[in-house]
């Protein structure tokens, strides 16, 4: 009988890396669950758990969820479901985190989006939002028929915050500043993947292949 290995990754990239669309072709095309940390904090502030009502505190402090309680969180939820591969995605954003998941977890692979912060920069402040549908139009690829206007609805869109120019520069080096140390966490590991591109097109062919050769090797491996 040949054993089934289960698989465990994280995917790893800034803010407008096309994380969520590698994420979703990776979760479709090998079986892997999609874990997102964000998922999983709101869902916990909404069903007013003990995390959830800790996390919520924090939060609403204005404070950074602390190391500990975002592990003790995360963990909680991928012991659920012990026996399914999964892609972690947002977590572990700190070295200590990522020492926490290794105390329970072998990591098989990391994949990591380098995307050139100019091309995100370009990426980001061009979207624009229909906030009642959530409809998002970009001016370079995606233009909407008139501009500054819903397709569907003719009502004004709007740019969010978060895709303002001056808020996209401090987030893409906030997150530098914060996961550097942990791409080097696992770089010394010997599990780290980067792939470089400016076009999530580009890259997820290259993506999936290593993926396909990875995952053979590993059950292989388990066999």
């Amino acid at each position: 009988m040949v054993l089934q290995r289960v698989i465990r990754a994280v995917i790893m990239g800034p803010p407008g890396s096309g994380k969520g669309t590698v994420s979703a072709r990776i979760t479709k095309s090998f079986g892997l669950q999609h874990m997102s940390s964000g998922d999983i904090l709101r869902a916990n502030i909404k069903e007013k758990t003990e995390l959830g009502l800790l996390m919520k505190s924090c939060i609403d402090q204005g404070q950074l969820v602390p190391d500990d309680i975002m592990s003790r969180l995360i963990l909680n939820d991928l012991r659920k479901i012990d026996n399914s591969g999964w892609l972690l995605d947002g977590f572990p954003r700190t070295v200590s985190q990522a020492e926490a998941l290794d105390h329970v977890y072998s990591v098989d692979t990391v994949i990591n989006l380098n995307v050139p912060f100019q091309t995100i920069k370009e990426r980001l402040t061009s979207r624009w939002t229909h906030i009642p549908s959530g409809r998002v139009y970009n001016t370079d690829f995606n233009p909407p028929q008139v501009p500054g206007l819903d397709d569907v609805t003719g009502e004004p869109l709007v740019q969010r915050d978060d895709d303002r120019p001056e808020t996209v520069t401090r987030r893409l080096k906030s997150y530098e500043t914060q996961t550097e140390p942990v791409l080097e966490y696992y770089r010394s590991k010997g599990v780290l993947e980067t792939f470089t591109g400016t076009e999530t097109n580009k890259i997820w062919p290259h993506v999936e292949a290593f993926l396909h050769r990875k995952f053979s090797s590993l059950s292989q491996r388990a066999a």
